[in-house]
């Protein structure tokens, strides 16, 4: 459940309390310790994994820590205080503490909240976003909150017949089914599904809520080969078709002109002959990296059913192939972020199908990227992509910031021996430690930066080289998220990195982004729903629609947000910080499946 900041502190002391209870007589000196300051990563610690623990202010002690089974002290350090970007901060590192085990750390009248170390401690935490996915489903479910919902979806904006276009997943907080965002579920539950073994999650319940996402993906591709961008979306204003529905297709549906505007004035209101709560499909195409993220998709679940299902997998083959005919021939800017998806998506089709053809395109993307990416100057920040050929503006997306770099890391891996791969290696390296490192040794969290700014001073007045950096969205812009996808996916590719370039300090890095969005954040918060403690304040909508989304455990918000100058905002309840979000939740889960093979 969701607990006041005040409700919260008070339940975990008086968890710990009970665990220290039957201790109490022979170390009284611990009835003290109320004061839980120390940060640690709430959901607990491979034994391999780097382990850090942060407390605020100038630290230079001793700390201990304690077994939650005979309160014996197992291992002792010192923080150490790192001024930077936030205040000063002092990390405590307790790496070398391997024993799986249940824990918590003692400094002075300090302490943190319980924690474990294991090799399955991200088990639970996994299998709550799969409780998630199954909650949040939409359409003729058994698991959704309000199952059945929506069974009318849809009517379509071209010529106003009905289209079934039933199943999937709602994206957020809300009813909305953006085909752009939710196509992160199936990336994400497709890498768990190839990542973990049956020993450590049941691999058939992600093939069904793989199987149960798709249905949708694949109702909303059009014949000509792209899939169109929403239903539940914004169409003509904000939240017009976010609603819950009668679940009845309109008696008119089918006929032409079953939506129309009303008073002559487009874009002004809608009127829907039928039922008129009957949602909205806007049949246009989605844009060109969902595009490529379907494609991506499809040919994940294609590779996954290969051997099991052997018609659902050339049904999802023939989707993605016939997708990626469209985007061939469409053309559009070779800009960055559209290169980091078309890559994942011809690599992945590459491997499934071994087809040259699809490694080709992949390389071509490649180029792309490396034409793209910034030089390694003295004294200058590099590695970095500029959004398009113009070389002026850096490359920044809160959701898929990391995807060329995911990729040029997973290129590498699939082909090692080709003649290019010295280029890839060196612009995975250039990436990790030109630009990432560059600015990760700013703060004592060790996060990596939302983007690079030319030009004015962005807020934060935070510089390297020539550019402004900052490590949250602007919160003036009409649209800013939290950066829990942000930080997960470059977690995702630094362990790849990691492995590339046998290199210890970005695996460390890996783990510090999870342990941000479980906790080792200034507010000592978790956003994972379910996992920790003190989250952020529930967002909940303003009467758009009723019942609203309820607590899910295993939801991961948008993330901490920050201020006009660049500094840690957990917000009141705001969408921007506590919705949920499919595309956080998604790269958390393929985070936390990179780091149990991983650590």
């Amino acid at each position: 459940m969701y607990f006041t900041f005040f409700r919260i502190k008070c339940a975990a002391f008086s968890l710990l309390l009970i665990l220290l209870l039957p201790a109490m007589c022979k170390a009284q000196h611990f009835s003290r310790d109320i004061d839980v300051a120390i940060m640690v990563n709430q959901a607990g610690y491979m034994p391999e994994a780097s382990k850090k623990a942060v407390i605020k202010g100038l630290v230079s002690r001793k700390f201990e820590i304690f077994s939650l089974d005979d309160l014996e002290s197992v291992f002792s350090g010192e923080f150490k205080p790192q001024k930077g970007d936030f205040g000063t901060y002092s990390i405590g590192d307790f790496s070398e503490l391997k024993q799986e085990g249940s824990y918590y750390i003692k400094s002075d009248s300090t302490r943190s909240y319980p924690f474990q170390i294991s090799g399955k401690v991200h088990q639970l935490p996994v299998e709550y976003v799969l409780s998630y996915f199954a909650k949040q489903r939409c359409g003729a479910s058994k698991s959704g909150y309000l199952a059945p919902c929506h069974l009318d979806d849809g009517v379509r904006a071209d010529n106003g017949e009905h289209q079934d276009v039933t199943g999937g997943w709602h994206d957020a907080s809300d009813l909305r089914k953006w085909v752009d965002c939710t196509l992160f579920g199936m990336i994400g539950l497709s890498k768990a599904y190839n990542l973990l073994d049956e020993n450590f999650v049941c691999k058939n319940k992600i093939l069904n809520e793989l199987k149960w996402g798709n249905q949708y993906f694949l109702k909303m591709q059009e014949p000509e080969g792209f899939v169109m961008n929403f239903i539940g979306g914004d169409f003509l204003g904000h939240s017009d078709n976010n609603r819950w529905t009668d679940n009845i297709i309109g008696e008119n549906s089918g006929k032409s002109g079953l939506v129309k505007p009303i008073g002559g004035i487009s874009g002004n209101k809608m009127g829907i002959i039928g039922n008129k709560d009957d949602r909205i499909i806007q049949t246009k195409p989605a844009k060109m990296v969902a595009q490529y993220n379907f494609i991506m998709a499809e040919a994940l679940m294609a590779g996954i059913t290969r051997n099991t299902d052997s018609a659902y997998s050339a049904m999802c083959l023939q989707a993605a192939e016939k997708c990626l005919e469209w985007c061939v021939l469409t053309s559009v800017p070779q800009t960055a972020d559209v290169a980091g998806s078309a890559l994942q998506a011809a690599l992945e089709m590459y491997k499934t199908t071994q087809n040259e053809r699809f490694k080709d395109i992949a390389i071509k993307q490649a180029d792309v990227l490396l034409n793209l990416q910034a030089k390694s100057l003295p004294g200058e920040i590099g590695g970095f992509f500029y959004t398009s050929n113009k070389r002026i503006k850096p490359y920044k997306n809160i959701w898929e910031g990391c995807a060329g770099f995911i990729g040029l890391c997973d290129l590498y891996e699939a082909f090692p021996r080709h003649k290019k791969a010295p280029d890839w290696r060196n612009a995975i390296e250039s990436y990790s430690r030109d630009y990432l490192c560059k600015i990760t040794g700013n703060n004592g969290f060790g996060l990596v930066p939302y983007g690079l700014f030319k030009g004015a001073d962005p807020g934060g007045n935070r510089k390297v080289g020539e550019y402004w950096y900052r490590y949250f969205m602007e919160p003036e812009l009409d649209w800013w998220v939290g950066i829990n996808a942000n930080i997960a996916s470059a977690g995702v590719g630094l362990l790849k990195a990691a492995k590339i370039l046998n290199d210890q300090d970005l695996k460390d890095l890996a783990q510090r982004q999870f342990d941000w969005i479980v906790g080792v954040n200034p507010y000592g918060s978790s956003t994972f729903i379910g996992v920790g403690y003190k989250h952020p304040q529930q967002f909940v909508n303003n009467g758009e629609f009723r019942p609203a989304t309820p607590i899910i455990n295993g939801a991961v918000m948008n993330g901490v947000g920050g201020t006009l100058f660049d500094e840690p905002y957990t917000g009141n309840g705001d969408w921007q910080i506590s919705e949920y979000w499919t595309p956080m939740v998604a790269y958390t889960l393929w985070l936390m499946s990179e780091l149990t093979i991983t650590m």
